[in-house]
Formats: C-alpha cells, structure tokens, sequence
C-alpha cells in the first residue's frame, strides 16, 4: 500500500511516495486529525469575505442559492435556561432513585466540589466546540475537471486555466484535474500497453498543469498516478466479489486527504493491473471512475468485504468530511456541443433528461439504430446480483462498454463522448449537480485581471466575466437558452470552437398534445379536439392548480377559469413533478366568434394564459428556461402572444424573450408577443386603408390585422382568482 507524502515547499509533482504511517485501529492517520489545515481555514476565511459581498449584491437570488449551497451550516443556540432545565430533572430524577431504594447514596449523585466551586454559565455551546462541530460537519464540494490536450495550450493559456482553478478553490469548491493527452477524435484505444511517446507527452503535460497550479493555488498541486486500477476479465466466473473490466480507485487516500486540504491531484490516464502493470487508460474512464468514487458507488459497497476492502471501508467510515462531486467540466479546444439551431453554433442549455437522445441522434445522423443498441457488458457480480446489475444497466455502464460496438458502425463523434460521459456522470450524482463543456481559452478568461493581447474594438468598462467563475456562483450559464436568437451572440467563424454548454441531469418535460408526434399546436376542430383540464387522464388537475397559485401567491377560481378556456385550450406542458409548466390556448378577438372564424384564419390567437414555476425552483434548475424552450421552439414555434401587469418584475425576462412589447391603453396591462411581423402588417395595413378609405372605416374581420386581434384579446381575457384584488 501507498500514500502520498506531502512535502513542505514547492515540487508537490515530483513527490516521492513513500509507506503510509502507522494507523490507529479505525484506520485514520493519528498525525492528520491532530494537524490544523492552514490551507482549509484561508480558503474559509476568503469564502466568508466573498459570502459577505454576495449578501449585499444586487442579484439576491443567486446569492442566496450560492450561500444556501455553499456557506457553512450553523445551529441553532440553545434556548435560555435550557441547562438549568436540565439540571433541575437530573435532581428530580436522582431523589427518586434515593427515596425509591431507601439506601443512602451518600455523594454518589451529587456533583463534586470542585465543579461546584468552577464557575460556567453555559447558557449555550462554548464558541470554539461549536465552531470545531460546524466544521466537522461541512461538506467537502467537488469539481472533477478534464483537461483535454493540454499540450496545445500556450503557458499564458494554462497559467489563466490555473488561475482560474484556483480562484474556484477559494471560492470553496475543491477541484481535481484528470489529464487527457489523446489527440484522435474518436478517442479509440487501439491497446492498453502505453506508447513511449505518449507516456513522455502526458508526464510532461503532467508536469506543466502541477507547475502552473502550484503558481497560484497556495496550497499546492501533485500528481497522482498510483490511484487507480484496471481490470479485464475475459471469462467472468459468478462469485460475491464484483468483477469487472475498466478503471477503478484502488486507493482514495492518495486523493481525499490532499483534497482536504486544498491540493489539487492532477491524474493521468494511467492504471494498474491486477499483475501491477502499468496501462494506458480512457481518460473518460478516468472521470466516470472518480465519479462513481466521489458518489460513493465503489466496489465495496457492491461487494463482499475482504481485508483490503475491510480496512478502506474503515478510512471511509471514519472521515468527517462529506465529498459532494457539484461540477464535472470537460475543457475541449473543439468547445460545447453543437446545435444548428442557433446562431453561435453550440447549445447552451441542456436537460438531459429531455434532450440527451434527441441530440445524440442529431449528432450522429449517419448512424443507424442497430448500432446504437449494444448489449451492456455486465460484470459476475451483476449477473447474479440485481443492485450490481441496475446500477451498470441503469444508472451508468461499465466505462469499457461503449467501446465495444458492432464492427460496421461509426465510431462516435469527440462531441458525442463528452455528451455522453457527462450524461452517466450526472446520472451519479445528485439533481444539484451540473456540467460545463467548455475551452480552455474560455475557462482561462480571468475575473481579475484581463488577458493580455486581447483585441479590443472600443473603450471596455467592464471586465470579462469568466464562465466558470460565473457558473458556480449562478449555477446558470453565460446566456440563458431561452433567448431568442436575435440577442444571441453573432454567427461566429466557421473554424472557431464551439460556445460553452451547460449540462444538468434536469426534469422530464410533457407537452400534451406532443408536437413531437402531431407538430405544433393547431386550432380546435373535430379532428383535433381541445383538452379538457380537469378530466384529461395525463393531467393531475390538483396539482396544476397547486403550482399556479403557488407561482402566483395567490388562490384561483378553478370552476370560473374552466369555464372561461372550455374548448379554447391548446395545450399544456408540464417540466418535472409539476416544477413549472405552461397553459396555452386558442382566443378570438371580442368582435369575432370563434363559430364563425375559419380554422385556418390568422386571427386565431395563440395565447400564453398561465405560465407557472414554483416558488422554490425559481431562479435555479433553469426551470423557466426549459418550459420557455418548449413552448417558443416546439409548441408555438410561429409566435404566441401573452400579458403581464405593467409592475411585474418579471416583465425584464419576458421582455427578452420577446420580439416586441406595448402598453395597452387601460394602464395596468403590458402586452409582449414572440411572432415576427406584426408590426409591420399592421403597419402596411394602415397606409393601405389610409389611402383607399381611411383608417376608421376598416371592418373588423374583413381587415383586422394580428395587431388588432393581439391588443383586443389582451384587453378583454376575464381573470379568474379568489380576491378581489388587480389580478396579474
């Protein structure tokens, strides 16, 4: 067995390893828990600085959700007189006892003199054991990040990435840095026996990312190359011990300790075989099996204990810093996943739950089905264990198995398997958890201090804001994903890497009717007729109306609002366990009846009625982000029409996501529409009835233009709520 040495100045990459040191009977270090981390406590201490600036900043509830995540957890101060209370029962309790025994217990329950005459108010915890037991039970925040190709980075490139990290480390979230020195875009191993060439390149890469770690995180940075382990078994016998191909932590003391203490592993794709051969491994493999460690799924868990598992389960048992793995970031020169939807070329959003198949499809267009369905490899243990088994199947496969495809199909995509490592990563971890697909050039924009030789087109007065940095305050991206493409950023060259991409394991979304399978929503009619809400078997009424009137804060009038869209609704979406969603439906203008308008008449309006999040999803998850992106992109794709009271604060986010916006003459309502043109059709209408007749003399139905219909059912929709209150 080994273990890391942690050295008292510089060169943390080059340590040498030597025997670990002797162990108590639980299997902790004796030296380490007597030992004060003076990294821990700056990194505490510059956390706490930053926790006070976030309460003061203008984006409270970003703040809020970072201090809610990250700040340490504290309390509650014992009541007053809570000791007294206590010491009073003891009495009590200790006079029964000596009348009930009728025996003279003498002294035995009273306490002794020198406590007596030792003076403590304690009216609550003493300070410094509360604050050593608030500490003890901080959680220990993770990110796992992949550097691929290193060796075309510039050192003030990979001096800004480590500037970065670093800054990341003292905002809280410990980072662990995998290497991936694989050139080829299909990433396939033609063997596991390492290349000279290519074990040079990786421990010189290796050597460069300790260094410039070291340069900026005081703490340090080593590597780590001892920690893992691999295993390829051709004929898999049935036993209770879990036996499988791929890449394992063999020894989380080379990694969690360090990590304690703010030092950052920097880990080659190296492993070791059972017969303690050096291999060359998938750095992919690397993350998943880190990941699957920092989650807790390890070998152990899933299998019979022997002596080396007996002893590692101890060290487990007996650390009091809980790991959460929060980010997986893959740094990519070739950048996000691509989208030809938008207009810089990259997602910079996306629910996998929702998405990840459709876009995996759009990614690989030339693949056929077959190819893509490949029997998982299940290890022994799986085959005779369900828990094994739908942990592999289900929740993530061997990291080897998606190698192993049909000889006639397509090796995938670079893009392909980051999608697809971030997507069983995620599929570990908790919903909290989140990706970022992002480049180095990117990820190395300081938030301090602006990189040199940068073109400049004007006057900048602000700095530019790092991705990173900005993720993990936010847990958002740069640009939310529900902007229309006109506010994207401008098409960019055909050679330049792709924007970032923000990924989180997300909420399922249910669009009834799906225009996945009927397209987007049409008007009523007999071959398409409208939902009913309250008996629609794929509708939970209750708790529709359950998220209204919690988005909304206040009661709605269920029978007066059924009544009102009967035979009107479009359709609804649903994001999640009723997390947000949307109803839409089908209004006329207050001239025209809908019995006697065409179906095929433009002056059917597609109205957005409720639009709902709850309150405890608002401003995370990106909730409002996904219900918008399936009702704009997918629902009503042509343009949907909708009001807001002119004092909504949420009028700033719809009017983004808007192509234009009017006040409507009775002074408390705001009309927003996302359908291109309406403008300049009532526009042109005018000059036309201006000239022949005059603008008075227009017929309403013969000449009403989208604009008079828009502005006529935004002023006439009857509200539905309980009070008596201006309704929103």
């Amino acid at each position: 067995m080994f273990s890391c040495c942690r050295a008292q100045s510089r060169g943390l990459g080059r340590t040498a390893f030597s025997t670990a040191p002797p162990r108590n009977a639980s299997g902790t270090d004796p030296t380490r828990n007597g030992r004060k981390s003076v990294a821990k406590e700056r990194q505490r201490a510059e956390r706490d600085q930053l926790t006070r600036l976030l309460k003061e900043s203008p984006v409270k509830r970003d703040a809020k959700n970072f201090l809610k995540h990250f700040d340490t957890p504290t309390s509650e101060p014992a009541k007053v007189g809570q000791f007294a209370k206590e010491a009073v029962e003891r009495a009590h309790h200790d006079e029964w006892r000596l009348t009930k025994t009728g025996v003279n217990l003498g002294n035995l329950y009273e306490p002794t003199k020198a406590v007596q005459e030792s003076p403590v108010f304690m009216q609550q915890e003493l300070p410094e054991k509360k604050k050593l037991q608030e500490r003890a039970s901080e959680p220990l925040h993770l990110a796992l990040v992949k550097l691929r190709q290193p060796q075309a980075l510039d050192n003030e490139t990979l001096r800004g990435l480590a500037l970065t990290l670093s800054q990341m480390a003292r905002l809280g979230l410990n980072i662990a840095v995998v290497v991936d020195c694989d050139e080829s875009e299909n990433g396939a191993l033609d063997s596991l026996e390492p290349e000279a060439a290519w074990e040079t390149t990786v421990r010189e890469q290796t050597s460069r990312i300790v260094d410039a770690l070291e340069d900026y995180n005081e703490p340090g940075a080593f590597a780590v190359d001892h920690a893992l382990c691999h295993s390829d078994v051709d004929t898999e016998i049935p036993s209770t011990r879990q036996v499988q191909g791929g890449v394992e932590v063999k020894n989380n003391r080379l990694l969690f300790p360090p990590i304690e203490d703010g030092i950052i592993p920097v880990i080659p794709p190296f492993a070791y075989s059972p017969e303690l051969k050096k291999v060359r491994v998938h750095a992919d493999h690397v993350v998943l099996a880190l990941t699957r460690e920092f989650a807790g799924i390890t070998t152990q868990n899933l299998a019979g204990n022997g002596p080396q598992e007996l002893d590692d389960a101890l060290y487990n048992k007996s650390r009091s810093t809980r790991p959460v793995l929060d980010r997986i970031i893959i740094l990519d020169p070739l950048g996000g996943i691509p989208s030809l939807d938008r207009a810089d070329g990259a997602h910079v959003f996306i629910n996998l739950e929702a998405e990840y198949h459709d876009i995996k499809t759009d990614l690989q267009p030339s693949s056929s089905p077959q190819s893509e369905q490949v029997s998982p490899i299940l290890s022994s243990l799986a085959k005779s264990n369900p828990f094994p088994r739908f942990v592999e199947t289900e929740i993530a496969p061997l990291p080897g198995s998606e190698m192993k495809q049909t000889s006639n199909s397509a090796l995938p995509s670079r893009h392909v398997q980051n999608l697809n490592v971030v997507q069983q990563a995620l599929r570990l971890l908790p919903p909290s958890s989140s990706a970022l697909i992002i480049t180095p050039g990117e990820a190395a924009i300081s938030s301090q201090v602006a990189l040199r030789g940068t073109p400049s087109t004007g006057v900048r007065t602000r700095r530019s804001k790092n991705p990173l940095i900005h993720n993990l305050l936010t847990d958002k991206p740069m640009i939310s994903s529900s902007l229309p493409a006109p506010l994207v950023n401008r098409p960019r060259a055909s050679a330049a890497p792709n924007p970032a991409t923000f990924l989180k394991k997300g909420i399922p979304v249910t669009m009834i009717p799906d225009p996945r399978v009927t397209g987007p929503w049409r008007t009523p009619s007999t071959s398409n007729p409208s939902i009913e809400l309250e008996n629609d078997p794929r509708i939970n009424f209750p708790r529709l109306i359950d998220l209204i009137e919690d988005s909304f804060r206040r009661k709605l009038d269920a029978r007066h609002y059924l009544d009102r869209i009967r035979g009107r609704v479009a359709g609804v979406i649903i994001a999640g366990d009723y997390e947000g969603g949307a109803i839409c439906t089908w209004e006329t203008p207050l001239s025209l009846s809908a019995s006697t308008l065409p179906r095929d008449s433009s002056l059917w309006v597609p109205y957005l009625d409720k639009f709902a999040v709850l309150t405890s999803s608002q401003g995370s998850g990106g909730v409002a982000d996904i219900v918008w992106g399936a009702l704009t992109r997918s629902a009503f794709p042509a343009g949907v029409v909708w009001r807001s009271r002119k004092n909504n604060p949420v009028n700033k986010w719809y009017f983004e996501r808007s192509v234009g916006m009017w006040n409507l003459p009775d002074g408390y309502w705001t009309m927003f529409w996302t359908t291109e043109g309406v403008v300049e059709e009532y526009a042109q209408a005018a000059r036309s009835s201006d000239d022949k007749h005059g603008i008075s003399e227009m017929v309403p139905g013969n000449h009403m233009t989208r604009w008079d219909a828009y502005v006529s059912v935004c002023g006439g929709v009857k509200p539905s709520w309980k009070d008596t209150s201006k309704p929103d």
